[in-house]
């Protein structure tokens, strides 16, 4: 080859590669600032299901139903059948 194209393939070359690297750097930046935001809504959940948590009142009204358990009910035949 003669030397400008060489030179050209080159530039080519060096062009390319310094595009790929500032679009990797872009990518790591938006990608970055994507996980700041999860970081803070998922303490921010957190927080909020912790508050939730503390402030639960039991519901007495379902059979002795106390805190911190669980229930599931049947509902056929327009009566409300609980396990």
């Amino acid at each position: 080859m003669t030397q400008v194209s060489e030179t050209m393939v080159a530039g080519a070359i060096t062009f390319m590669l310094i595009a790929w690297t500032l679009s990797l750097v872009f990518l790591m930046y938006k990608i970055d600032k994507d996980m700041d935001y999860l970081t803070q809504a998922t303490e921010y959940h957190g927080r909020v299901l912790k508050e939730i948590e503390i402030n639960m009142e039991p519901i007495n009204q379902f059979k002795g139903l106390t805190q911190y358990r669980t229930f599931s009910c049947t509902i056929g035949d327009g009566q409300i059948v609980y396990d």
